[in-house]
C-alpha cells in the first residue's frame, strides 16, 4: 500500500473485499417447510398409487415383463441420452449468435436441470434456474433466461404437435366408444385453440408494457418482448430447434416401440400403439410435473389406456416402470453434475484478479 493513500481509502478497501468474499460464498438457504410437506405428500400419494396399480395389473406379470427387457435397458438409456443431446442443441439454437456456450457445458446443465425438475414438485420453477446457475460463467443471465424461455416455447409447440398427431392417429385407426371418440376430438380442438391463442399472445405489441403495475409483471413483459424479438429476427433458428424437437419425439416413439417389443414377447407392437403411448406420456409429463418422477400416475394412466389400444395392461404398466428406471438413472447423472460443479472456486479466483477458468 502506498504512503500517499489516505486512511479512509485503507478502511474502505478491506470492507469492499470482505463484501465480495461474502458474495462469493453461496448463502445457505433453508428449504421452506411447505415445500417439504408438498414433496412428501406428492411422493407418498404417488407411491401408494404405484403399489395399487402394480398389484392390480399383477406383480408377477409386471416383473416378468421387466425381466424380458433385460439388457435392452442399455439401448433405452442410450436413446434417452440422444434425446437429451437433441434438446440441448435446440436450446443452443435459441441463444444469441454472440453466445459461446460449449455443447458439453450446455448438456451438463440440461441434465442437471432435468434431474432437479424431476425429483422436486416444482418442475420448471426448479429446472430452469438450475440451468441458469450452472451456465452463469459462460452466458449472461439475461441471455440464459431468454434462451430458456424461447426453447421452452418451441418445445411446448412440438409437444402440442406430437399430441395432435397422436390424437389424429388414434381417432383414425383405433375403434373407440362414441364417448371416447368425441372426447378426444374435443381435446384436439382445444389444443389447436390453445396453440393459436398462445401465438397471438406472444405476437402482440408492447403497448401495455408501460401499464405494468408490479415488478414481476414488468420483468415478464420484458422477457416476452425479448423472446418475440428473437423469434422475428431468427426464424430459421427457431424452425431448426423445432425440427430437433421433432427428432426428440421421434426417438421417443422408437424407444416405446422397442420397449413394447421386448415386453410383449411373441406379439409385435404397432406404430399406432407406440405413437399413442408416447403422446399420452407427454400429456402426463406436462399435467403431473408436480409429482416427483410422476410415480404412480404414469403407471395408472398408461395401464388404463392399454385396453383401448389392445395392449395387455401388465405390459403397459411395465412400460411405465421401465421409463421410471431410465429416468432415475439419468437423474443420478444430472445430480452428479450439480455435486461436481465448482460453485465456489470461480468467484474466489475472480477476487484475486485471475479471471474465470475458460474450461468452466
Amino acid at each position: 500500500m502506498s504512503d500517499f493513500e489516505s486512511p479512509a481509502v485503507r478502511r474502505v478497501e478491506p470492507a469492499a473485499v470482505r463484501g465480495n468474499e461474502r458474495q462469493a460464498r453461496p448463502a445457505r438457504q433453508r428449504i421452506p417447510i411447505r415445500r417439504i410437506i408438498l414433496t412428501s405428500l406428492c411422493t407418498a400419494g404417488g407411491l401408494g398409487l404405484f403399489a395399487y396399480v402394480v398389484r392390480r395389473a399383477g406383480v408377477d406379470e409386471v416383473v416378468a415383463g421387466i425381466q424380458r427387457v433385460g439388457w435392452g435397458l442399455t439401448a433405452i438409456l442410450a436413446l434417452q441420452g440422444v434425446r437429451f443431446a437433441v434438446r440441448t442443441q435446440g436450446w443452443r439454437l435459441c441463444m444469441p449468435r454472440s453466445a459461446h456456450l460449449p455443447f458439453r457445458r450446455a448438456f451438463a446443465a440440461f441434465l442437471a436441470g432435468d434431474a432437479v425438475g424431476s425429483v422436486t414438485p416444482l418442475g420448471l420453477l426448479a429446472s430452469e434456474p438450475t440451468k441458469v446457475f450452472l451456465t452463469r460463467h459462460h452466458l449472461a443471465t439475461r441471455d440464459s433466461v431468454a434462451s430458456l424461455a424461447t426453447e421452452n416455447l418451441v418445445y411446448a409447440a412440438s409437444v402440442a404437435a406430437m399430441v395432435a398427431v397422436g390424437l389424429v392417429i388414434v381417432l383414425a385407426t383405433v375403434p373407440l366408444p362414441s364417448s371416447w371418440w368425441w372426447g378426444l376430438l374435443a381435446g384436439l380442438v382445444l389444443l389447436v385453440v390453445a396453440v393459436f391463442g398462445t401465438r397471438a399472445l406472444m405476437g402482440r405489441s408492447a403497448v401495455r408494457a408501460s401499464n405494468a403495475r408490479s415488478g414481476w409483471r414488468e420483468q415478464l413483459e420484458r422477457l416476452r418482448l425479448g423472446v418475440a424479438e428473437f423469434s422475428h429476427a431468427h426464424r430459421e433458428r427457431l424452425w431448426a430447434a423445432f425440427g430437433l424437437d421433432a427428432i426428440f419425439h421421434t426417438v421417443a416413439v422408437v424407444e416405446v416401440f422397442l420397449t413394447l417389443r421386448w415386453l410383449l414377447g411373441d406379439q409385435s407392437p404397432t406404430l399406432t400403439q407406440a405413437v399413442a403411448f408416447e403422446a399420452l406420456n407427454r400429456v402426463v409429463t406436462v399435467a403431473f410435473k408436480f409429482v416427483p418422477f410422476r410415480v404412480g400416475v404414469d403407471e395408472a394412466v398408461t395401464g388404463a389406456a392399454a385396453p383401448l389400444l389392445a395392449v395387455d395392461p401388465a405390459a403397459a404398466v411395465a412400460l411405465a416402470v421401465v421409463r421410471k428406471v431410465r429416468n432415475l438413472l439419468w437423474s443420478f447423472a444430472g445430480l452428479a453434475v450439480i455435486v461436481a460443479h465448482p460453485a465456489q472456486a470461480v468467484p474466489e479466483m475472480r477476487l484475486r484478479g485471475r479471471g474465470a477458468d475458460p474450461l468452466l
